[in-house]
């Protein structure tokens, strides 16, 4: 099947409109037939549309049935199965759309044919249980190219996806729990979307646990045409799609060389079942191991009748995972761009909760994993235990008759009866939502907690959390008179210092009653209005789906919230008439935190001239300021005027927003680090756009700071610039190279001081934003053994979105305020293009290179501003196993690249000498910026 995406599927759509306004006419005149019923799937002939086109021939002698065949494939499959078909996009696949009472589709609309659906009966027997948000849940399925950014399209085509939920009859859901996602993704009511069990599920419940394998064995063998699968352990890879990208967690050579012997070992088959939409490259695994066979959609198209056979799973967010679950084997949950996948395409509930927080990053984590499962009844109890869990919580009936229950209720309502609906079975335990009478944010201390309570039901909660990108915030629960409540404290403790609010973003409440299996809660409270809570936050409280969600943002007040006030705001600002301050505006990434040559200038001037007033600009209330400076929340009235007063702006990043220079105002731009990759102009197949905006940018900068001559001539071609450059070595620098505060960074971080402490600080990446993933940390600290710590920090536009990363021997310092103490604190830097390789270099300790990906970055991502392999002051490395080793005895390594690495400081660090904040101070005074 040919790559899909969401945004080239509604350029599609949109084009169709002539074509859907003709069929809507036809329909309103055309009648429809009663008993001809009308099946498609996305998949080919499968899925829940076959199982409800067998039971409706066995229950209804006059129906006529018909699939509606997308390909060849489609049209032997159901020839075998004695199923008429005509061509889903043919005037026959028109003319009998047009005419059916009842339409049977998996996928949507498109399964038969899109055009001549309206006044129909559609019955959409979905493919799965959601745990990946859909349709106008999700972002990345309302984009468009080009036009898609701009907001009455994105309205438009809300409006549109929402409207085609009227077009649905009857949607079949497995759960309650489903079909509150269900209904919020299709905008449908809850007479729309009706729990009857999940259709294409029945085949995994129906006759004896021995009979279902049987069948499903042959069905595996048959396909492959390999006997092996009859008698075999079976081990099945499903992941998902990546909407059109390519996959992620292709295994390596040496990773397919440890599988065959795993498999080998355990005497297992390993069946890879890539997505049918999806991308990546798994044949290598056929070619080194005997035990890989590749099960694609063109040997098996449905999947969920081999399961009962598959011994264990591994996926990432698929819905087969719900489906799995209800066989009694384990899932293991292999996801390597957690941050990513659910960042873009959104979740409906955190990904700990789906994958039991018992996933990992990589093969090298998951091959001891499935080892264990295969060999080790005691290492499946945890995996079994969670997909009981899922089982239970998602899946209302387990009597495999939800196909009947469906087709009742379809006969009901075509017979007019309009209170038609199917009765829940009792409630599982897992299933039963807690109720929540009251949500409330209420004064705690110096600062707020969220409080939530309710009258007990048939599960107890035992813990609860709030949830965020990375933070997690723990609180207590109470039981008494027949009530619980929770409260969770509004504050965060981090790295020692005092507490403060918690990051802007979105939390979710999770109430459970054990670890990793969340209770879902009955929402039917009253919530806080959205409003500002004292000078820590802003704080909305939703509730959807089972959900508390809780947004916090910067505490702006009223008339400073929106784009309207914003407005306004900037109007004041571009005609202040105040006159200019003695003081700095400082801005560190953003206002994200308070770090890098912004912090080591504001140092030497807090030192040298305490009179100036010293601004810092912070996106909200969690970042801290240095002692005697002045914190303004970016988008305030006090951050409005400070930018308008100041007479020097010192940032090292873009301006944010618009900016208005006022005569006697200076900006500094210090940068961020001397660029191995390309930058701005300098990069190739640069959009226009993007070439114009990196123009304007650099023309608002008075002087740039350089850490050394080759980053000046770099800055120059890459922005243009033609103004100053100070080439005054880094005021970040300054405490690496006076070796400030080394010993009570490490126990700040608790890290015995006999540690060997390696820091892996890579660097972001264009084409994958959210991720810092090419090195699994967790494997890799294994393989340090005792004795090592490995810190993981990402790149500064990793700062917020992500998950933390938690593993033994492994601190995740993405969030730590300033990465020069982490400097001092490590023994070791592990990196690949990022330019703390050239701000590490003062320490003068052992560097080493990571880089799995260096042909793809260097011609497809950044390009390179020279030659690293030449000049590298330490070893350039490609695999896990190659790194680890290096890094155990970095004696040798540090020997061979002595000159290198002298010759490497030489040119890149000639004014890292622990002055440099104050050189650019004195220079600011002496050429009267201030």
């Amino acid at each position: 099947m040919g790559r899909f995406t969401f945004a080239a599927g509604n350029v599609r759509k949109i084009a169709a409109l002539p074509l859907y306004a003709f069929g809507r006419l036809a329909a309103s005149v055309v009648p429809r037939t009663p008993g001809l019923w009308v099946f498609g799937s996305g998949v080919g002939v499968g899925e829940g549309a076959l199982a409800l086109l067998e039971h409706v021939r066995a229950r209804d002698a006059g129906a006529r049935v018909v699939w509606l065949a997308r390909n060849e494939r489609d049209v032997t499959d159901a020839a075998a199965l004695g199923i008429p078909t005509a061509p889903r996009y043919s005037w026959r696949g028109f003319r009998l759309t047009l005419r059916a009472q009842v339409l049977v589709v998996t996928h949507g609309f498109g399964d038969v044919n899109r055009f001549a659906t309206h006044r129909a009966f559609v019955v959409n027997v979905w493919h799965g249980i959601p745990f990946k948000r859909l349709r106008i849940d999700s972002p990345e399925a309302m984009r468009v190219p080009i036009v898609g950014r701009l907001p009455f399209v994105r309205r438009a085509v809300r409006r549109a996806f929402a409207r085609s939920g009227r077009g649905i009859s009857l949607f079949s859901t497995a759960s309650p729990l489903a079909a509150a996602r269900i209904r919020s993704a299709f905008a449908l009511t809850e007479r729309q979307a009706v729990v009857t069990g999940d259709p294409r599920d029945d085949v995994l419940l129906a006759d004896t646990a021995e009979a279902r394998e049987r069948a499903a064995r042959s069905r595996i063998a048959a396909a492959l045409g390999d006997p092996r699968a009859l008698d075999s352990r079976l081990v099945m890879y499903a992941p998902t799609w990546r909407d059109g990208r390519a996959h992620p967690a292709v295994p390596t050579a040496e990773e397919w060389a440890e599988l065959d012997a795993l498999l080998t070992e355990a005497g297992a088959l390993l069946l890879i079942r890539s997505h049918p939409l999806g991308r990546g490259d798994f044949a290598a695994g056929v070619e080194a191991s005997n035990r890989v066979a590749l099960l694609g959609a063109e040997l098996q198209p449905d999947i969920t009748p081999v399961l009962p056979a598959v011994d264990t799973l591994i996926t990432d967010y698929s819905s087969i995972a719900f489906d799995f679950a209800l066989t009694g084997g384990v899932t293991l949950f292999l996801a390597p761009d957690v941050p990513e996948y659910v960042g873009r395409r959104g979740a409906y509930e955190p990904y700990a909760d789906f994958s039991g927080g018992l996933d990992v990053a990589s093969w090298a984590s998951l091959l001891p994993l499935l080892g264990g499962v295969l060999t080790d009844a005691s290492a499946r109890a945890p995996y079994a235990e969670h997909a009981a869990w899922l089982a239970e919580r998602y899946h209302a009936f387990h009597d495999g008759r939800s196909t009947e229950r469906l087709f009742s209720l379809i006969e009901r309502r075509l017979a007019g009866e309009a209170d038609a609906m199917p009765p829940l079975p009792p409630a599982r335990a897992a299933s039963v939502p807690l109720r929540v009478d009251a949500v409330r944010v209420v004064p705690a201390g110096t600062g707020f907690a969220l409080v939530a309570e309710g009258p007990l039901g048939a599960v107890e909660p035992k813990t609860v959390l709030l949830r965020g990108a990375r933070a997690v915030l723990p609180g207590t629960v109470e039981l008494a008179d027949g009530r619980w409540s929770a409260r969770v404290p509004l504050a965060i403790e981090v790295w020692g210092a005092a507490p403060t609010p918690p990051r802007s973003g979105e939390y979710a409440l999770t109430v459970m009653s054990s670890p990793g299996h969340p209770l879902e809660l009955d929402t039917g409270a009253a919530l806080p209005p959205s409003r500002r809570y004292g000078n820590s936050f802003r704080a909305a409280v939703s509730a959807a789906r089972g959900a508390i969600a809780v947004e916090l943002s910067a505490p702006l007040a009223d008339d400073e919230v929106g784009a309207a006030n914003q407005r306004r705001l900037f109007s004041a600002y571009r005609s202040s008439p105040a006159p200019l301050e003695q003081a700095v505006f400082f801005e560190s990434y953003f206002g994200n935190n308070v770090s890098c040559n912004p912090l080591g200038i504001d140092r030497a001037l807090a030192a040298a001239h305490p009179e100036v007033t010293r601004y810092w600009s912070v996106a909200d209330a969690s970042v801290q300021v240095p002692e005697g400076a002045v914190r303004v929340i970016d988008g305030s009235a006090e951050w409005w005027h400070a930018r308008a007063a100041s007479r020097l702006l010192v940032v090292n990043d873009w301006l944010r927003k618009r900016w208005r220079k006022r005569p006697g105002q200076t900006v500094l731009q210090t940068w961020h680090g001397t660029p191995l990759k390309k930058l701005a102009l300098d990069k190739s197949g640069l959009r226009p756009r993007a070439r114009l905006a990196a123009r304007a940018e650099s023309s608002r900068w008075d002087i740039l700071l350089a850490q050394n001559p080759f980053s000046a001539d770099t800055f120059r071609s890459a922005y243009a610039f033609r103004g100053p450059i100070w080439e005054e070595g880094y005021p970040r620098n300054d405490i690496v190279a006076r070796g400030e505060a080394g010993p009570g960074i490490r126990a700040r971080l608790g890290i015995a001081a006999n540690a060997t402490v390696v820091l892996y600080a890579p660097t972001w990446r264009d084409d994958r934003p959210g991720a810092v993933d090419h090195l699994d940390v967790a494997a890799f600290a294994r393989r340090l053994g005792p004795g090592f710590v490995t810190l993981i920090r990402g790149h500064s536009r990793t700062l917020r979105p992500g998950a933390s990363v938690t593993a033994p021997g492994v601190i995740d310092v993405t969030g730590y305020p300033e990465i020069s103490e982490l400097y001092l604190a490590a023994d070791i830097l592990i990196t690949d293009y990022s330019s703390v390789m050239f701000d590490f270099s003062v320490t003068g300790k052992p560097i080493f290179f990571y880089m799995p990906d260096f042909e793809h970055y260097r011609d497809q991502t950044r390009g390179f501003t020279f030659d690293l392999f030449p000049v590298a002051p330490g070893p350039v490395t490609t695999s896990l196993t190659e790194l680890a080793d290096a890094v155990t005895d970095a004696s040798p390594a540090a020997a061979t690249h002595a000159t290198r690495y002298a010759e490497w400081r030489a040119r890149f660090n000639p004014q890292d000498d622990g002055h440099a904040g104050e050189r650019v101070v004195e220079r600011i005074f002496r050429e009267g910026l201030l």
